[in-house]
C-alpha cells in the first residue's frame, strides 16, 4: 500500500501545487491527492493545463498526483454536471492520475436515483477511453449513504472503470459490520482507501482494517483527507499520516519477510 495526502492537509490555505509536491516529499509520501471538495479552494475552473507545470516537480520529487478527491455531484443540473465531470477526467488523464475520486451532494430523495447513475455512467463511459476510473465514496447524510447503496450503484453502471472509495471509519455510523468483513465484501470493487481523522479515532481499529484489506489483495493508495480547514483536524491528520507511514512500511516488510 502506499500512502498519500491531500492538498487540504499539505497546502491548506494555499493553491501552489509544486508546493504541495514539496511537502508530500518531506513526508515521505508517496502521492497527492488534489481535494475538489466545497470547502477546497481548488475547483474545475482553477485547475486546467496552466497548472500542470507542477508536474516536473513531481517527476522530480518521485511523487505522483494520484487522484482529483471529492468531486461532488447533486443531480440538480445534469448536463452540466456531465460536462464538468467531464473536465475533471480530462485534468486527471494530464496530470498523469488515473482517478477521480466523486462523491454524491444531495440527500437521500433529494435527486432521483436515475438521474445520478446517468450522469455517472455518462462520465464512465468518457473515463474509459482516457483510461481514468471514477470512484464513489459513500458518504453520511448523502443519496448514497451506506456501503451497500454504493456497490448498487456500481453494479447498476456496470462499467470496468467505476469503482469504490472506501473509508474503513464508515463503520461508525453504519449498521454493517463493518471493518470486520468489509475486506471480503468490497475487494473486488476498491479503488482507494481514504481515512479522515476525526476526535477519538482509534489507531488500532484503523490499522485492523487496514491489514485486512491488505490481506484481501489491496495493494494500491490509501489517502489521509483533512475535512476543512479546522486546526484540529489538520494537526491530527499529520500525527495520522505519521503513524499510517510508518504501519504501512511495516506491512511491506511483513510481505518481504513472507516471500523469502
Amino acid at each position: 500500500m502506499k500512502l498519500a495526502c491531500t492538498t487540504d492537509i499539505l497546502i491548506p490555505d494555499s493553491e501552489d501545487l509544486s508546493l504541495a509536491v514539496h511537502k508530500a516529499a518531506e513526508r515521505g509520501l508517496a502521492g497527492v491527492a488534489i481535494s475538489l471538495t466545497p470547502a477546497s479552494p481548488f475547483h474545475m475552473g482553477n485547475l486546467s493545463t496552466g497548472s500542470l507545470p507542477f508536474l516536473k516537480e513531481a517527476r522530480h520529487h518521485n511523487v505522483r498526483v494520484m487522484c482529483l478527491y471529492g468531486l461532488t455531484i447533486y443531480g440538480r443540473e445534469p448536463e452540466a454536471e456531465k460536462s464538468y465531470l467531464k473536465k475533471a477526467v480530462c485534468f486527471s488523464h494530464a496530470a498523469g492520475s488515473e482517478l477521480v475520486s466523486l462523491r454524491v451532494g444531495s440527500k437521500p430523495g433529494e435527486a432521483p436515483p436515475e438521474v445520478i447513475r446517468e450522469i455517472i455512467a455518462d462520465g464512465a463511459d468518457f473515463a474509459e477511453d482516457l483510461d481514468v476510473c471514477l470512484g464513489i465514496e459513500p458518504r453520511k447524510d448523502s443519496a448514497v449513504d451506506s456501503l451497500a447503496a454504493a456497490l448498487d450503484l456500481i453494479d447498476s453502471v456496470d462499467s470496468t472503470h467505476f469503482g469504490l472509495v472506501y473509508n474503513p471509519a464508515f463503520h461508525r455510523f453504519s449498521d454493517e459490520k463493518l471493518p470486520v468483513n468489509a475486506a471480503e465484501v468490497v475487494k473486488s470493487y476498491l479503488l482507494m482507501i481514504v481515512l479522515t481523522p476525526e476526535e477519538g479515532t482509534d489507531p488500532g481499529a484503523t490499522h485492523q482494517a487496514l491489514l485486512l484489506l491488505h490481506k484481501a489483495g489491496f495493494s494500491d493508495y490509501v489517502l489521509c483527507h483533512a475535512e476543512g480547514h479546522e486546526a484540529a483536524h489538520l494537526s491530527g491528520a499529520e500525527k495520522e499520516t505519521e503513524g499510517l507511514l510508518a504501519y504501512l512500511k511495516e506491512l511491506e516488510k511483513e510481505d518481504r519477510f513472507t516471500s523469502c
